[in-house]
């Protein structure tokens, strides 16, 4: 399995509207849609570009586990996407590493939610465009 790039990384916050007019104005980042992979029901969003990747801002509803790890650790990098050349070729090495994941189909994307505990606390997606 090989990485091409970081397609997007999720910040959790209880204003996505105020964090990325923060990074918008200190960082002159673009505006860019926040639908794709990282969006997900339950919190409202929006994304900057950075390169070929993306910063997604969300605010998580009330009663998500996002919502609660927001309460509990406070605003910050809530996930990180890579993109895979070929997700079935990911999920079959993650496989023989022995990792623990989870196949998860949202907004029509497929993609493997990694055990944090595999990725050293971080959560990590990964995905195939095509």
């Amino acid at each position: 399995m090989k990485a091409r790039c970081i397609d997007h990384v999720t910040v959790a916050t209880p204003d996505a509207a105020a964090a990325q007019a923060t990074f918008r104005r200190h960082f002159g980042l673009p505006p860019t849609p926040a639908g794709g992979p990282g969006s997900s029901p339950g919190v409202a969003g929006s994304a900057l570009a950075v390169g070929g990747a993306r910063i997604v801002f969300v605010t998580p509803a009330a009663g998500t586990a996002l919502a609660a790890t927001l309460a509990a650790d406070g605003e910050g990098m809530a996930g990180l996407c890579l993109e895979v050349a070929c997700l079935d070729d990911a999920v079959e090495a993650l496989r023989r590493a022995g990792v623990r994941f989870e196949v998860e189909t949202s907004g029509g994307c497929r993609g493997v939610q990694v055990d944090p505990a595999a990725a050293h606390g971080v959560r990590l997606t990964l995905i195939e465009r095509s």
